[in-house]
């Protein structure tokens, strides 16, 4: 009798959750095969690089102006204000590690990033470095001893505290800490940032740090603030001089800042946004999963507020997100993706990439060659991956991630 009352539960679980929109998406799986009912409009149809370039200054106003608000107003680079030694040969003899506390001109509090160093890199080499920002503060994306607690974060990933298990168990085993170890072992540096310490991932908390970043008319959104969080930390990644190239990755949210931080600054020279969805690098138009109107209902935050007009109609949006790709061309980007993560929508990304190949090619490069999701080829300018599975950072992801650094970066 338990269990027949223990199977009727579950079928009422399940059709309760079916009735959700989001638990609906996680059980679909994307195609293997792009289909046509997605296309990226409108076409990029420049045929040198001057008419790109002034159709690149065209678009970039337009995503300022109808999708992420203004670049913050805030004029001069960031400083570091100090410099602290946390921990030499962690991570198994791996890394030396750093806390650098960094200060912006304006009335904005101070910030810490964490750097780690390959710990057998040759004096006088400057490593490609990943600027990683994370959904845990930096004690727990590193958890070395020294590293300081945020100051404005009401979010904890504390082991003590239940997120950590949550987050573990349904977003991966490197949603947290990435693969430390095996990232230095490869030659990469990271630099480790916490973006809420920054701007607040809370609609009510965000709303006045993000008025001290913005003019009224055209308020910067979240993801614009920690993309141009992102620029000031590479203005002192720069000013050091113990950096090469420089990467943007994210995940989720922080995937969508890391495009927007590329396009709008081309000292990034790379980009790996993983499963970025709706207002990252898919596509807005005739979309499964999140839509305009969902995600500007939920995190009303993350945009200027002229982006939930277009909830009801995202035919007449003047720009898409291939648009927002062809910004960054013709440096690297990897778009990764899920196959169960048809909230994220892949095949919306996989659109989006072969919609800014146009541009892409302006530059001698073909941009995305592969014809398939499940085609990763991690030497392309456009690298497209996609494994089982749902949203989240798990084993399989970081090493394609570095098999894709190294093909462009080493």
């Amino acid at each position: 009798m338990k269990r027949v009352w223990l199977g009727l539960i579950i079928v009422i679980f399940f059709g309760l959750m079916s009735s959700c929109a989001g638990t609906r998406a996680i059980m679909q799986t994307a195609p293997s095969t792009p289909k046509k009912t997605q296309q990226a409009r409108p076409e990029i149809t420049a045929s040198t690089q001057d008419q790109w370039g002034n159709q690149n200054t065209k678009v970039a106003r337009q995503f300022q102006a109808h999708i992420y608000g203004d670049i913050p107003a805030i004029k001069g680079p960031a400083r570091v204000d100090s410099i602290r030694p946390i921990a030499k040969d962690a991570f198994n003899n791996s890394a030396n590690i750093f806390e650098w506390t960094m200060s912006t001109r304006g009335d904005i509090d101070p910030f810490t990033i964490v750097i780690l160093m390959p710990a057998n890199i040759v004096p006088g080499e400057t490593p490609p470095i990943i600027l990683t920002q994370n959904f845990c503060p930096n004690h727990n994306v590193i958890p070395i001893a020294g590293i300081s607690k945020p100051k404005n974060s009401g979010f904890s990933c504390d082991s003590d505290g239940a997120m950590s298990d949550v987050f573990g168990y349904f977003f991966g085993r490197y949603i947290m800490t990435p693969p430390v170890e095996m990232i230095m072992n490869r030659g990469y540096a990271l630099a480790v940032v916490y973006p809420p310490d920054f701007v607040a991932d809370n609609a009510q908390t965000a709303a006045p740090q993000l008025a001290r970043l913005s003019n009224k008319d055209n308020p910067a959104g979240a993801i614009m603030a920690w993309a141009w969080q992102a620029s000031r930390i590479v203005d002192s990644l720069e000013k050091s001089g113990e950096f090469g190239d420089i990467i943007a990755y994210g995940h989720s949210r922080y995937g969508k800042s890391a495009l927007v931080a590329a396009a709008f600054d081309p000292r990034i020279d790379g980009v790996i946004a993983h499963q970025s969805g709706t207002g990252g690098a898919s596509l807005s138009r005739n979309k499964p999963g999140e839509t305009i109107k969902l995600i500007t209902e939920g995190y009303p935050h993350w945009f200027t507020p002229k982006y939930a007009e277009y909830g009801d109609d995202q035919s007449a949006l003047p720009v898409d997100q291939h648009q927002l790709l062809a910004l960054i061309a013709p440096r690297p980007i990897m778009l990764g993706n899920a196959k169960r993560d048809v909230w994220s929508d892949p095949e919306g990304a996989f659109h989006a990439a072969m919609g800014a190949n146009p541009a892409y090619a302006l530059y001698g490069s073909e941009g995305l060659t592969a014809t398939k999701l499940t085609e990763f080829k991690p030497e392309d300018d456009i690298a497209f991956w996609m494994r089982p599975g749902t949203h989240g950072v798990v084993t399989e992801d970081w090493p394609a991630f570095l098999d894709f650094l190294d093909a462009h970066f080493k």
